[in-house]
């Protein structure tokens, strides 16, 4: 295992990082970095092991081999192999997940006041009871709470039943309930699945809005290319738990072997002839329209 060592401006590394399931290699030696305030995408396509990754970051998946470098959130640096996995969150990594993590039977604020089950001191009895002690803590935990969905626009909500609402409104409840744990770095699944365009330029919003205003670092999977381009610092792209890339949106959009990994070799070879022969707009231009977030 390599040495626990970050540069300053570091939060997280990835170092030959391998998940071996029987004979599948669902990770292959990755390795790569994430610096303090940045926007990180990682992307790949369809089995990639994006998903993979991100359990073997919070040890939901114990690795095969390698390491996860953490600079927690009292500025201390430490691998996160072997730490269990319910620990991982006081540590300030969260996440969210590819489906929506909800109790519908709760009111919207009471789903965001599980995200801070870490910070009750209050024993059962006292809880029970309802001493002083335990009810000044759920007023600071839930004021804490009005907070977060009002950052994400949804106080007025606080009181509804989260099974009855919106797709939309649940995704941001979610992500309302990451912010109750003052995260160091909050890893996003999927954040822009099932959303609608609005919806999706509302996120995009709320994650640089959450990336400025409290201060942590995003790591963030996500298969709308145009949403991970228009608001990454660097982006990371592997297929089949291999590195492929890593650099600007930019850089991403014009490598080869990413083209590569989503069209195909020989669709991506077809249409760099086609490119050649026709002015017309090519299925890879498109592509790296995409990419970019340029409107077709």
């Amino acid at each position: 295992m390599s040495d626990n060592i970050l540069r300053e401006d570091e939060v997280l590394k990835i170092d030959n990082l391998s998940m071996h399931f029987g004979g599948l290699k669902a990770v292959d030696q990755l390795s790569f970095t994430i610096r303090k305030n940045e926007i990180f995408g990682l992307i790949g396509p369809n089995g990639a092991g994006k998903t993979t990754v991100f359990n073997c970051i919070t040890q939901f998946y114990k690795p095969t081999a390698g390491n996860v470098v953490f600079r927690n959130n009292k500025d201390d640096v430490q691998s996160l192999i072997g730490v269990k996995v319910h620990d991982v969150i006081r540590k300030g990594l969260v996440r969210t997940f590819q489906n929506v993590e909800l109790i519908p039977e709760l009111s919207l604020i009471d789903n965001v006041m599980i995200g801070a089950h870490i910070e009750f001191k209050a024993g059962l009895v006292s809880q029970f009871l309802k001493l002083p002690n335990a009810r000044r803590e759920e007023r600071a935990i839930r004021e804490k709470a009005e907070k977060s969905l009002a950052f994400m626009g949804i106080a007025d909500l606080k009181d509804q039943q989260a099974g009855g609402q919106p797709y939309g409104v649940r995704k941001k409840v979610e992500i309302a309930r990451t912010l109750m744990c003052d995260p160091k770095l909050i890893i996003l699944d999927e954040p822009a699945a099932g959303l609608n365009d609005t919806e999706t330029m509302q996120l995009a919003e709320n994650i640089r809005r959450i990336r400025d205003e409290y201060d942590c670092t995003i790591l963030l999977v996500e298969h709308d290319m145009r949403l991970v381009m228009s608001i990454c610092d660097r982006i990371c792209a592997i297929s089949f738990g291999k590195f492929l890339a890593l650099g600007t949106p930019a850089e991403i959009q014009a490598n080869a072997q990413v083209q590569e990994a989503y069209l195909g070799e020989k669709e991506a070879e077809a249409e760099k002839d086609m490119e050649a022969k026709e002015p017309a707009k090519s299925v890879v231009e498109q592509f790296k329209d995409n990419l970019l977030g340029k409107e077709q």
